[in-house]
């Protein structure tokens, strides 16, 4: 806290304050604000975790999660600007409204065809009502601060830094101390318990502060603000408003571009969300902006993180984890620092956090429902970069643009050279990007992500040519272009690899359900007598399936694709169908792990519907997590039985296969020999795999399958 916050004012004796009183008003004020956004953002992750096991696992559920909570976050900022001073102590009744919704929950009967408006739907009746409330704290208490005695002596802007410390906290808590260590029922009423401790704190400080006895304060100009006898300018407020809507428009972007290669859960989603709010905190304080000279490398930040985007996928592995996030922050801290530098005077406070509340809506909205719409890629993040340096321009100093003449020969000349080796990179990567071998034929984007149809053709190394199906930034089926030899599984589905290894042993006819379709490449193992059905999330799979690829309408048995979260749809499927023989889980977004198909809920789903001698086939392959271990609980936990496959070494296959770790489960051994003799392995005492706990709806784990990998590569 600066010393101008533990300063004096506080307890009212007759108009006045005592030093005293001061300081433990502003703790109480401070812990009131630290408090509300601790609840605030420990919520989106847990309603995150609450709703996955209704709508499944796609980033996009978590993106428009994000947008709901900045359209509840510009209510509460407007409900601050409209009616907080006037409604004085009433105000405090408004704190009983939430409980109306607590403890937290979520029932839902999720709609593939219209998943947007059933989550929205879900996010108004269930959860609106104790976010909005809580989204008021931070402006309400800055008024109440600005129209008090305390606030004559006390500029109330730091106290967002308090909030958004708050906010840290709670997101970075989330992952890595709350959900490994409790189940999301103990989290909900733990955080009921926190909201009624939210409540006396309420209370308590209004009782001390008595906003209103005073006029506003009006704080002391910094070089940047206006004069407080003057309102903002038109101006102004379009530079607040593009300030904040750019910053929340590349946090949603961010995030999307990563989670669709390492996966969509809580871990994922607060990564980039701690850092946007972290540049908050460093730049809304006493003497706070941009840091140093941070500002003048913007139009290298920008071009690095274009870069980044524009690098091959094979190049990008965890450099794109760590580059990209890092660069993320750096850039909010201009923007928010430009921000902070054109605060207005308090007596314009709400107006100013209620255009940032607009704007960090404005930025989600263009993402998580626009974007979507009228672009065929993940096109979002070099628009925003563009449009971010518009924006640099015209907010920042105009010396930023030329940093060269505030420096010495060398730095001068250096500084050039850097600036000349990206632009040269640039226009490099961006041929190759545009022009590249692989020619892609087809695009799409929806709600579940971005599709690419890629044709790779023929050469030396692939002398027949490939079809690619890539979702996200990962292979999801690929064919060969030769159409004699187009019903050939490859990839992760070669012959002689685990896939064929489990439809081999199980002799026709045979009834097969696969969760997860990409391009129908299952179907390659059917034979005469088999019935097939495919679960799938996204309704427009099976179309893009069947219109480039041939696998589904030459499979020897009848397909049936079933659109919805296979593991709702499984266990909703009619009993009268007869049990399968062997059901496939093959649902992974890019490297990123299902966890809601993954929990001894879900594996009770599958045996519902599993023939008594029936296999149980999970690709697993990964490179971020190793989920063996957590596998491994789960058949202990059911027992079941259980083995692994050695994955080949990648030099022993031909150019179109890759190695797949798979894990298969039955209710009997004596079904799994057939597996052990071509060279799998039992899971059990001699397998080499630590100890875990097994996951549930109630409580996952996602740091034991990774510190499982880190392991792994260590040893190596």
């Amino acid at each position: 806290m600066s010393p101008s916050l533990q300063g004096k004012a506080g307890v009212f004796v007759e108009g006045e304050v005592s030093s005293l009183g001061s300081k433990f008003a502003m703790t109480v004020l401070t812990g009131m604000v630290f408090v509300g956004a601790l609840l605030l953002f420990s919520m989106e992750p847990l309603v995150g975790r609450l709703l996955v096991p209704f709508f499944g696992g796609a980033v996009h559920v978590w993106l428009i999660c994000l947008m709901f909570f900045q359209a509840m976050l510009l209510i509460g900022y407007l409900y601050a600007h409209l009616f907080a001073r006037r409604l004085g102590r009433w105000h405090l009744l408004l704190l009983l409204i939430p409980f109306i919704n607590l403890p937290l929950g979520v029932v839902a009967e999720p709609s593939p065809g219209t998943p947007f408006l059933t989550l929205l739907g879900v996010l108004l009746t269930q959860i609106a009502l104790p976010f909005a409330v809580l989204s008021t704290t931070a402006v309400v208490a800055q008024s109440w601060l600005a129209g008090s005695s305390l606030g004559q002596n006390n500029e109330p802007y730091p106290l967002y830094a308090a909030s958004n410390a708050g906010s840290l906290v709670a997101l970075l808590g989330y992952p890595f101390v709350i959900e490994p260590l409790c189940g999301v029922k103990f989290q909900s009423l733990t955080w009921t318990g926190g909201y009624v401790l939210y409540g006396l704190l309420t209370v308590l400080a209004w009782s001390m502060l008595q906003p209103g006895k005073r006029p506003l304060a009006t704080a002391q100009k910094t070089p940047h603000q206006s004069s407080a006898s003057s309102s903002p300018t038109t101006a102004d407020y379009a530079r607040w408003l593009w300030l904040s809507a750019l910053p929340s428009a590349f946090l949603l972007t961010v995030t999307n571009f990563i989670a669709l290669e390492v996966g969509s859960f809580p871990m994922i989603w607060v990564i980039p969300l701690a850092l946007y709010l972290g540049s908050f905190i460093v730049t809304f304080r006493t003497r706070g902006g941009i840091p140093g000279a941070l500002g003048n490398f913007w139009p290298h930040l920008l071009l690095t993180s274009l870069l980044l985007y524009l690098l091959p996928l094979s190049l990008a592995g965890w450099g794109m984890v760590i580059f990209i996030p890092a660069i993320f922050f750096a850039i909010c801290l201009i923007a928010h620092g430009a921000l902070y530098e054109r605060r207005p005077p308090v007596q314009f406070l709400t107006s100013f956090y209620l255009t940032i509340a607009l704007g960090g809506f404005i930025g989600g909205v263009a993402i998580s429902i626009i974007a979507p719409l009228v672009l065929s890629g993940l096109y979002d993040y070099p628009i925003i970069l563009g449009a971010l340096a518009v924006v640099f321009c015209w907010s920042l100093s105009p010396d930023s643009l030329y940093f060269w003449r505030q420096t010495s020969p060398i730095l001068k000349w250096g500084n050039i050279l850097i600036m000349f080796g990206f632009l040269i990179s640039f226009g490099a990567y961006g041929y190759s990007f545009f022009h590249q071998k692989d020619m892609c034929k087809f695009r799409h984007r929806n709600f579940y992500g971005t599709y690419n149809v890629i044709d790779v053709p023929p050469s030396e190394e692939n002398p027949l040519g490939i079809r690619k199906l890539v979702h996200g930034l990962t292979l999801h089926g690929a064919q060969l272009l030769e159409n004699s030899q187009s019903s050939r599984p490859i990839s992760y589905y070669y012959h002689g690899g685990p896939f064929a290894d489990v439809y081999e042993i199980k002799p026709p006819p045979r009834r097969l359900a696969v969760i997860g379709l990409g391009a129908g490449v299952v179907s390659a193992f059917t034979q005469p007598g088999d019935t097939l059905t495919y679960y799938e999330i996204d309704p427009d799979n099976e179309r893009i399936a069947r219109q480039w690829f041939t696998f589904l309408d030459r499979s020897t048995a009848p397909v049936n694709v079933i659109v919805g979260d296979g593991r709702l749809s499984l266990q909703k499927a009619p009993e009268g169908n007869g049990p399968y023989d062997i059901i496939t889980i093959d649902a992974f977004t890019g490297d990123g792990i299902p966890t809601h198909l993954l929990t001894q809920e879900a594996l009770k789903v599958y045996l519902s519907r599993l023939a008594p001698d029936g296999l149980l086939l999970f690709h697993i392959s990964n490179r971020y997590y190793d989920l063996r271990p957590l596998m491994k609980s789960l058949g202990e936990e059911l027992e079941l039985s259980g083995v692994m496959n050695k994955p080949a070494i990648r030099s022993t296959l031909n150019p179109y296969d890759r190695p797949a770790q798979c894990v298969v489960f039955s209710r009997s051994a004596k079904n799994l020999q057939p597996l052990i003799q071509r060279g799998w392995i039992l899971l059990g005492h001699n397998d080499d795999l630590p100890e875990t706990a097994y996951w549930t709806d109630d409580y996952i784990n996602i740091l034991s399958p990774l510190s499982a990998r880190l392991r792994n590569w260590i040893a190596r």
